[in-house]
């Protein structure tokens, strides 16, 4: 027997037996670099469209397969967003070999690198995780090329434990269709599609098992532990009646999780609390029916413009917004306007002329009134869908007053424009510290605002936020954090809504902090509402006020842990 120690990244319990899947070395593509004459461009366009169509025509099938109500919105929404990128990518890979005049496999092979290295410096993990789906699609396009075989997902044992070095989003949709029991991973952190997936499919997920292929072999007896990030091999007698034990308690917790998604977020003082989420994409707005939320608190628009070698056109823009509004109804749709420029710029800027240029080094909404053009077209869009819809417009990093009248200008200027009598309500995202010196005026503007954990922790604590993982210092546990939301809810007062969207909120024990602070609307993943549903309806509003009160005096991270640890004891 032996137990390796992982990432938790979807919760449940398995006991099942090994697969190994190793693509790298059993389904390797031979992608073969040649330079091609101008003659030549029109064949290599020919096999990049029928490798297009048949990717398409792959996830078509695969969308429409029957699948059960809990995965239906999940594994939809993916497939849905990969057979879009199929798309992109190829009309990139026809740029690239009209300029380069290369073959089509060494030009999709660039045009997928380029992107992936573009997703992968950017600070946002969101934003960054989604670097796995431009492989995923540009790996079955790649298959469609070489003529490469499928892996057998069809023909896989009962009770399933699939061990890889990754599992990409689409290959954990078919696996889980084959009866998948659990996904044991080397890479793979917890804001991918592939662990979006996992948790809203039920299955038990591990990751961060360095070199697993090499540890665990085929047909070896797996209890994959998706609480604590555990992976036992072989198990022993002593072992099994162990985790037989816990999976029963975890069962029993998440039947009364699964009750309780269908009632009213609660307080037992009868605090009412807005559940809302977060999304990246139209397609993922299914989610907000499904788990029972008041709406969409944070809709980030980066993707359309992070993956377009052109100018988002208002008609792309219009179809994007009103697809996930009318998915909605009457719930409202909180739209973030692009938080691009620094480590986040679209291909379609970053190509452009070259030699100094200041905007670049910009962020959120400073950089969007430099490429004015770019956010009228953005805001002119948001406008129109919002004459029909419950549509709100929320700027990025404010840093004053200043910046948020510019913008709040040219809504204005966009209102004129199209004779537009519906004006959105608009807000201002406090995460940095200039706004928290600047919140009086800002809220003198907003009609409400909204809290950005991830990058207010960055900004008040000065840490890369990609280096997270290794220290409990850089968390909006940190008092310092936890006194600039209290500073935000104290001023706000009851005139203007305050709504904290980082991620943090999707965490039950943080979100129990939270409403002692103040705060009453929390925005996040849709499918991490449960537990926090779940664990607000289980609180008093007064006894988390006096917690909050002593987490406020704290000095660590861990102060604050230990002492909401404490509470639930």
């Amino acid at each position: 027997m032996q137990a390796l120690k992982g990432i938790a990244i979807s919760p449940g319990y398995a006991d099942g037996v090994a697969v190994v899947y190793d693509y790298e070395t059993d389904y390797q593509f031979v992608c073969p670099d040649r330079d091609i004459l101008p003659a030549e461009l029109g064949a290599e366009h020919g096999r990049l469209d029928d490798a297009m169509e048949q990717s398409q025509s792959e996830l078509d099938q695969a969308e429409q397969s029957p699948h059960g109500p809990a995965d239906l919105a999940d594994s939809t929404a993916v497939l849905s967003s990969h057979a879009q990128l199929v798309q992109d990518i190829a009309a990139q890979v026809k740029q690239h070999l009209s300029r380069k005049l290369v073959n089509v496999e060494q030009a999709l092979d660039s045009v997928i690198g380029t992107l992936v290295d573009r997703l992968c410096q950017i600070e946002n993990e969101y934003l960054r995780a989604r670097e796995q789906d431009i492989r995923d699609v540009g790996r079955r396009m790649m298959r469609h090329l070489t003529g490469s075989p499928r892996f057998p997902f069809s023909h896989l044992p009962e009770h399933a434990v699939i061990v890889a070095r990754e599992l990409l989003p689409s290959e954990a949709v078919e696996l889980s269709r084959a009866g998948l029991a659990a996904i044991v991973t080397e890479q793979g952190g917890p804001d991918s599609h592939t662990a979006i997936l996992a948790r809203a499919l039920g299955i038990p997920s591990v990751t961060g098992l360095v070199e697993v292929t090499s540890q665990i072999q085929s047909g070896m007896r797996l209890l994959v532990d998706g609480e604590a990030g555990k992976v036992t091999i072989a198990p022993s007698a002593a072992e099994l009646a162990e985790f037989s034990t816990s999976r029963a308690n975890y069962q029993r917790t998440n039947a009364a999780m699964a009750v309780n998604e269908t009632l009213p977020c609660v307080t037992r003082d009868g605090i009412a609390i807005s559940l809302l989420g977060n999304i990246g994409r139209p397609e993922e707005a299914e989610q907000i029916g499904i788990h029972n939320l008041s709406g969409v608190g944070l809709f980030r628009t980066e993707f359309l413009f992070l993956e377009s070698h052109e100018r988002p056109s208002f008609e792309t823009q219009c179809d994007m917004y009103a697809r996930a509004a009318n998915v909605l109804e009457d719930r409202p749709l909180v739209i973030r306007t692009f938080d691009l420029g620094g480590d986040k710029l679209p291909p379609f800027l970053a190509s452009q002329r070259s030699g100094p240029q200041p905007s670049r080094h910009l962020r959120g909404l400073r950089f969007s009134l430099a490429e004015r053009l770019l956010f009228e077209t953005q805001l002119r869009a948001i406008v129109q869908v919002a004459q029909t819809a419950d549509v709100r417009i929320l700027f990025p990093m404010i840093v004053g007053s200043h910046d948020f009248s510019c913008a709040i200008a040219t809504v204005d200027q966009v209102l004129d424009r199209l004779d537009a009598p519906r004006r959105p309500a608009l807000g201002a995202m406090i995460e940095t510290p200039a706004a928290l010196f600047a919140l009086k005026e800002i809220l003198e503007l907003a009609d409400f605002v909204s809290i950005g954990t991830n990058d207010l922790t960055q900004y008040m604590l000065a840490t890369d936020r990609r280096a997270a993982d290794l220290t409990d210092e850089c968390t909006a546990w940190h008092p310092a954090v936890l006194r600039a939301i209290q500073r935000v809810v104290d001023v706000a007062g009851m005139d203007c809504p305050v709504c904290v969207c980082g991620e943090e909120a999707g965490e039950p024990g943080f979100a129990r902090l939270l409403i002692g602070l103040g705060v009453r609307e929390l925005s996040m993943t849709p499918g991490r509402a449960a537990p926090v549903r779940q664990a607000l309806r289980s609180i008093d509003c007064s006894t988390m006020r006096e917690l909050a009160s002593q987490a406020l005096c704290c000095t660590t991270p861990g102060e604050v842990r230990r002492l909401l640890a404490d509470d639930r004891d």
